[in-house]
């Protein structure tokens, strides 16, 4: 019986702690125009707000970058080169971006000092939002589904009847969360 209140407890905290989670994360596909100077140059690019803390949306654009250039850690900004080569230009085109802290959250600049590929600017930013805000929501989605699996074993190990409806009741719960979460993977791919 002591296993089976324990068991009950943490699944209905777990429970707790996923919805909450999925609760206070909001993707919005919005940014808008800005300036900022770094090594004293007047950047143009774009910025957005993201609600996670920035150090998180700093490493988010590291793996990001990664896919496309070289990231440079200027302690307070990052600077991504991508090789002339892969632009189909003379100079190799550099990429700077700053993540500063808010109360809640974070705000997200890009930006580049040839403003022919401000429209890039714009586009690069926003696909990156969308790409972190999703790989946030299938992390939740495989932890969801890991605690689902850890139910499962214990429904299958209760020795009652009683015990096996808790379980049955708290996968019924987390299956409703699972399908919260792919629906807005859904809408954030629609963005």
């Amino acid at each position: 019986m002591r296993k089976s209140v324990y068991n009950h407890t943490l699944a209905s905290l777990l429970l707790f702690f996923t919805i909450v989670t999925f609760g206070q994360k909001e993707y919005e596909a919005k940014a808008s125009s800005s300036v900022l100077t770094l090594e004293g140059k007047s950047l143009s690019g774009y910025k957005t707000s993201f609600d996670f803390g920035w150090e998180e949306v700093r490493k988010g654009w590291w793996k990001y970058a990664r896919d496309f250039g070289t990231p440079l850690n200027m302690k307070t900004y990052y600077k991504v080169t991508i090789p002339s080569q892969t632009t189909d230009g003379n100079v190799n085109l550099e990429i700077f971006t700053q993540t500063t802290e808010l109360k809640k959250g974070s705000e997200f600049f890009l930006g580049l000092q040839n403003k022919k590929y401000q429209e890039q600017a714009l586009v690069m930013l926003l696909d990156f939002k969308k790409k972190f805000y999703i790989q946030y929501m299938v992390d939740l989605l495989n932890s969801t589904l890991a605690k689902a699996d850890k139910l499962s074993n214990q429904y299958i190990e209760a020795e009652t009847e009683s015990e096996k409806k808790e379980f049955l009741e708290k996968l019924n719960e987390l299956e409703s969360s699972m399908e919260q979460i792919k629906e807005r993977i859904r809408e954030i791919e629609k963005s």
